[in-house]
């Protein structure tokens, strides 16, 4: 059997009795995990069809189809997604990089002056600090997360650039907000964030595969604002006079975050995501 007929054959399987919707995305999955245990992009598996099946691809796929079907997210599968054109290692115990928090990366990446220094908190797999650092070569920063379990993942994130500092941190503790300015010799440029924003008592209505990831990566207290107004309190140690405040929010939650900003003396605007969902609020002093 050729790899095109292999894959066929288990799409027909799977597929069978679905909707549309979800034999779209069993579909994908399939293709993802074939790519992954073939060792090869996207784009080179139509050149594969054609291949006799390696001795062990039957397996793995069972392996990683079996972890799926009982609500691993397929990139803890893989052990690793891609963000911002660059491979992020995850796995238990760190979020998921999503793509609409590349909107994140990106508006930071324009915002930090040259030669300037950033803090990512609540960094967890460090995907933003290795988008920001690897674009802007010239700059400095700080990814800062408190996850022991997640830590491990920044780190190898981030090992290949040497522009960034990991360190462990606790958005809500005045005491490291104090100790991090010590750290970097001054007042940040830019402070950017995607904290926990899922309020707690929604957490339990998500999807199987999102409560897979670690709860501390999701739950943002009864409104889902709890990290906002505490890290926007902080900002006054750490945020240069001139500096730029970025936050990713959750649908629904900009106006909130931009009158959290604005009460403390921010002028503020707002991103939209290629959904045209206002996913990124900036700050600058008035």
């Amino acid at each position: 059997m050729n790899i095109g007929e292999y894959r066929y054959e288990l799409k027909k399987t799977l597929t069978e009795g679905c909707s549309e919707d979800s034999a779209r995305e069993i579909t994908e999955i399939i293709d993802i995990l074939l790519c992954h245990h073939l060792d090869i992009p996207r784009n080179r598996l139509y050149l594969k069809l054609e291949e006799n099946v390696p001795s062990t691809l039957p397996a793995n796929m069972s392996d990683s189809l079996g972890q799926i079907a009982m609500g691993v997210p397929v990139q803890y599968v893989m052990g690793s997604c891609w963000f911002y054109g660059r491979e992020i290692k995850v796995g238990p115990g760190v979020f998921i990089p999503r793509a609409d928090t590349e909107i994140l990366a990106q508006a930071a990446i324009k915002a930090i002056p040259k030669d300037g220094c950033f803090a990512d908190i609540c960094s967890g797999s460090g995907c933003i600090s290795a988008a920001v650092a690897s674009e802007r070569p010239d700059v400095r920063g700080f990814a800062l997360e408190l996850s022991r379990k997640a830590i491990p993942y920044t780190e190898e994130n981030l090992k290949d650039l040497p522009n960034v500092t990991v360190k462990r941190f606790d958005a809500l503790d005045t005491e490291d907000y104090e100790a991090l300015v010590t750290a970097n010799g001054k007042q940040f440029d830019l402070v950017l964030s995607n904290p926990p924003y899922i309020p707690t008592d929604d957490i339990s209505s998500l999807d199987a595969n999102v409560l897979s990831e670690p709860e501390t990566a999701l739950d943002g207290g009864e409104d889902g604002l709890r990290f906002y107004r505490e890290i926007t309190r902080h900002l006054p140690i750490i945020l240069s006079p001139e500096g730029v405040i970025c936050y990713e929010v959750g649908i629904g939650q900009a106006e909130d975050v931009s009158a959290i900003l604005k009460a403390a003396g921010f002028s503020v605007a707002v991103l939209r995501d290629l959904h045209g969902i206002d996913r990124v609020v900036l700050g600058k002093k008035s």
